[in-house]
C-alpha cells in the first residue's frame, strides 16, 4: 500500500514537474511561434517589394520595345495618309517600316472593303519576315482565306485614335507564327478613317525580354499573358505546379498584357527554414537563456519607463512653463479704468512654449502696450519672451516716451544676446482723453487701421529690430484713434499661415478680414481673425507662434434724461451726468460746473414750461462730438425763447429784475454758446462746451 501511495506521489511529483516544464517552456515556443511568423510575413514583404521592382524593370523593358514600334508606326502613317492616291507606295511605307527597328517582324498597310476597286476587295501590303527565314517577304496578303476585315488587329484600329495593340493571334497568311499587332487608323483628306497602318511584333521576341529577367531565385521565372487569357510566354517544362509557390502580376497599361513573377514557396523561405532550425537548437540549450532573455527584456522594460517617467517630467515641466508664461499675459480688462476703451490680446504658441509676447496696462491715464515676436520657437525664444515682458513692465513704468523704452529695451537685450536671437515689436502709449498713439516699430508687422468702416495697413517705415545694434534708433510716431476706429496688431505667425498646400495666408487675405471689423467688438474681431485663419490652414500643423491684439475707442453714444416737470426730479440729474462723464473719459473736474448750469436750465423749463397742474416731460440729451460736450433741452410746453428775458444789468434790485434773467445770464457765463429755437410743437435749447 505504501508503495502505491509512494509511486502515486511520485506520479504527482513528476506530473508537476513536467506542468513547470511546460510552462517554464511555454512562453518559447510563444516566442518562436510569434518570431517564426514575423519573420515568414517579413521575407513575403521582402520577396514582394523584389518582385515588383524586377515586374517593373522587365514591364519597362517591354514598354520600351512596344513604344519604340508605336513611334515608328505614328511617324510612318502621315506618309501613307499622304499617298493614298498611290496603292503601290503603301508596300514602300511598309518596308520602311519594318527596316526601322530590328524588333518588327512585319508590318501591313490594310485598307477598308474595296477601297482600290481597281485592285479588289481586299487590299492589304505585307512586309515582312516569315518564321525561319532571314528574307523581306513583301505581298499582298488580303484575300477570302486571309480576311482581315474581321480581325482585332484591323476593326480595333479603324475605331481607335490612340492607337491599339491586339491581342496574340497566329498570322497565317504574313509571319506564319504568333505575334501581337500595333494598329493606327489612316485617315483620307476628309478625315474619314479608310485604313489602318499596322506593325508586328513575334512572340519569341517578347519571350527572350521576358526569359532574359534576372531572379534572385534560381527556379523562379516569369510568364506573360494577354487581358484575354492567352499565354504570351508560358512558364517552363519544369514548372511544378503541385508546389507551394507565390505568383505576382503587373498589369502592362494601354498594352492588353499581364506579367506575372513565380516563386517557390521553398526557395522564399529556404533562409527562414535555416534560422528556425538555428533558432529551435538553441532554444533546447536550457530555461538558463530563457530566464537570462527575460531578465534582460524586464531591465530593457525598466529603462524604457525610465525614459518615459523623463520624458513625462519633461512634459509636465513645458506645461508649468506654459503655464506660467500665460500668466505672463495680461487676462484683465481695461475697461474698469478706460471706459470709452476696450482691448483684447490672443496667443496660441505653434509648441508647448511660443516667442511671441503682447501686453498692457494703464498708468496715468495712459494704456501702454506692446507686441512682439522673438526669433525662433520653443524654449530659448520663450524665455527672451519673459525677459522681454519684464523689461516691457520695468522700464515702461519709468517713461513714457516710447523711443525711450525701445532704445532701453534694445540695449538690455543686444547686451545679453551671444546667440544673437532678436525680436521685433511694436510699442505704443495711448493717452485715454485725447486717443493719440506714440508708437515706435521696430521691424514688426505693420499694425491694420480700422477707421469708417475701411481697413488699412498703417503707413509707418519700421526702425531696425531689437537684439542685433546696442546703439540703434527708434523714432516716434503719431496716430489719433477717433470714436469708432480700432488698431489691430499681429505676429507673423497670422500673414505666414501655411495650408497643406503649403500657401500662406498672406497680407492681402488679413486685410480683406479685417474690413469687416468695423461694428464688431474686440472679442469678436479676435475671434472671426482665428477662425478665419483657422479655415485657410484646413488643420494643417500650426507652422509659427499666433498672436492677436485688438484696441478699439468706442463709439461715441449720446446719452439722454426725460424728467416730468416737477422740481425733485433734479436729483436725477448729478448721478445722470457723472455716469456720462465716466463713460466718455471726461475730467471729472467740468461736472459741477456743467451740472449747475443744466440744473438752472431744467429748474426753468419745470417751473415755467407748462401751466400749473397740467403734467410734461423735459427731455436732455448729452452727446461728445469733435472735443466739445453738446447738451439739447426740450419740451413741448408753451412757447418761451430764454434768451431773449436774459438780465443784462446785474446792479438791478433783485425786486426789479425779469423772472429767470439772472439764470440765463450764469448759463451763457458758462457755455461757449447758447441758441433757441422752436421746432415741430417743441422748445429747444442748444448748448455747447469746449473741453
Amino acid at each position: 500500500m505504501k508503495k502505491m501511495l509512494d509511486k502515486k506521489n511520485n506520479n504527482i511529483y513528476t506530473k508537476q514537474e513536467i506542468r513547470k516544464f511546460v510552462i517554464a517552456l511555454l512562453p518559447i515556443l510563444i516566442v518562436s511561434i510569434i518570431y517564426y511568423v514575423h519573420i515568414r510575413q517579413e521575407a513575403l514583404k521582402s520577396v514582394e517589394r523584389k518582385a515588383e521592382s524586377t515586374l517593373r524593370q522587365t514591364e519597362n523593358s517591354i514598354n520600351n520595345h512596344l513604344e519604340t514600334i508605336e513611334i515608328i508606326v505614328d511617324a510612318l502613317r502621315p506618309m501613307a495618309e499622304y499617298a493614298l492616291d498611290n496603292p503601290d507606295a503603301m508596300y514602300d511605307i511598309a518596308c520602311h517600316t519594318v527596316e526601322s527597328s530590328p524588333n518588327i517582324m512585319g508590318a501591313n498597310i490594310a485598307f477598308k472593303a474595296d477601297y482600290y476597286p481597281e485592285i479588289g476587295h481586299w487590299f492589304e501590303t505585307y512586309v515582312g519576315y516569315q518564321k525561319g527565314c532571314d528574307t523581306l517577304v513583301t505581298k499582298q496578303i488580303g484575300c477570302a482565306e486571309h480576311n482581315y476585315l474581321e480581325m482585332d488587329w484591323f476593326k480595333k484600329g479603324m475605331k481607335s485614335a490612340q492607337g491599339f495593340w491586339s491581342n496574340p493571334y497566329y498570322d497565317n497568311a504574313g509571319g506564319k507564327t504568333f505575334l501581337i499587332s500595333y494598329s493606327i487608323p489612316i485617315n483620307d483628306t476628309t478625315n474619314e478613317t479608310v485604313g489602318v497602318i499596322s506593325a508586328d511584333i513575334s512572340l519569341d521576341t517578347l519571350a527572350s525580354i521576358v526569359r532574359n529577367v534576372r531572379f534572385l531565385f534560381p527556379n523562379s521565372f516569369c510568364t506573360l499573358m494577354s487581358n484575354n487569357g492567352t499565354l504570351l510566354v508560358a512558364p517552363p517544362a519544369s514548372f511544378q505546379s503541385n508546389r507551394k509557390h507565390h505568383v505576382f502580376t503587373k498589369a502592362i497599361e494601354d498594352k492588353n498584357m499581364t506579367l506575372s513573377i513565380t516563386i517557390y514557396d521553398a526557395d522564399m523561405y529556404r533562409t527562414l527554414h535555416l534560422t528556425t532550425l538555428f533558432f529551435a537548437v538553441m532554444a533546447l540549450t536550457g530555461i538558463f537563456s530563457v530566464f537570462f532573455i527575460s531578465y534582460r527584456y524586464l531591465q530593457k522594460q525598466r529603462q524604457l519607463n525610465e525614459v518615459r517617467i523623463k520624458e513625462q517630467h519633461i512634459e509636465d515641466e513645458l506645461a508649468i512653463a506654459r503655464g506660467i508664461q500665460q500668466s505672463l499675459l495680461p487676462s484683465n480688462s481695461v475697461t474698469h479704468i478706460a471706459k470709452n476703451y476696450e482691448i483684447k490680446g490672443l496667443q496660441i504658441p505653434a509648441r508647448y512654449v511660443g516667442g511671441d509676447i503682447f501686453d498692457y496696462y494703464v498708468r496715468d491715464n495712459k494704456l501702454l502696450f506692446c507686441i512682439g515676436d522673438v526669433s525662433g520657437k520653443g524654449v530659448p525664444a520663450a524665455l527672451l519672451m519673459a525677459i522681454s515682458h519684464s523689461l516691457f513692465r520695468t522700464l515702461s513704468a519709468l517713461d513714457d516716451q516710447p523711443d525711450r523704452i525701445m532704445e532701453s529695451l534694445n540695449g538690455a537685450i543686444s547686451d545679453n544676446n551671444p546667440d544673437i536671437m532678436f525680436i521685433t515689436m511694436f510699442l505704443g502709449i495711448l493717452d485715454l482723453s485725447s486717443g493719440i498713439i506714440r508708437y515706435c516699430n521696430a521691424g514688426h508687422n505693420p499694425p491694420i487701421l480700422i477707421k469708417n468702416g475701411h481697413a488699412e495697413y498703417l503707413n509707418t517705415e519700421p526702425s531696425l529690430l531689437m537684439g542685433v545694434d546696442t546703439n540703434a534708433q527708434y523714432a516716434t510716431n503719431k496716430l489719433t484713434m477717433a470714436p469708432g476706429d480700432t488698431l489691430f496688431l499681429y505676429t507673423d505667425g497670422l500673414t505666414e499661415a501655411e495650408n497643406r498646400n503649403n500657401e500662406i495666408f498672406g497680407e492681402q487675405q488679413t486685410l480683406e478680414t479685417a474690413s469687416h471689423f468695423d461694428t464688431m467688438t474686440v472679442d469678436e474681431q479676435v475671434k472671426q481673425m482665428q477662425q478665419s485663419v483657422q479655415i485657410f490652414v484646413d488643420q494643417a500643423d500650426q507652422s509659427d507662434d499666433l498672436t492677436l491684439l485688438a484696441i478699439r475707442r468706442l463709439p461715441n453714444c449720446p446719452s439722454s434724461l426725460t424728467m416730468s416737470n416737477d422740481i425733485n426730479e433734479l436729483t436725477r440729474l448729478e448721478p445722470f451726468l457723472s455716469d456720462f462723464f465716466e463713460n466718455n473719459g471726461i475730467e471729472i473736474a467740468l461736472l459741477s460746473k456743467l451740472d449747475l448750469a443744466l440744473e438752472e436750465a431744467l429748474a426753468n423749463v419745470i417751473m415755467y414750461a407748462y401751466p400749473e397742474g397740467q403734467q410734461g416731460e423735459v427731455n436732455l440729451t448729452v452727446a461728445v462730438k469733435s472735443n466739445s460736450i453738446h447738451m439739447d433741452i426740450s419740451d413741448h410746453g408753451t412757447p418761451f425763447n430764454p434768451l431773449q428775458h436774459c438780465e443784462d444789468k446785474l446792479d438791478v434790485p433783485l425786486d426789479q429784475r425779469k423772472i429767470g434773467g439772472l439764470g440765463i445770464h450764469l448759463i451763457k457765463e458758462i457755455m461757449d454758446s447758447i441758441e433757441y429755437e422752436y421746432v415741430n410743437g417743441n422748445n429747444v435749447l442748444k448748448m455747447e462746451y469746449r473741453i
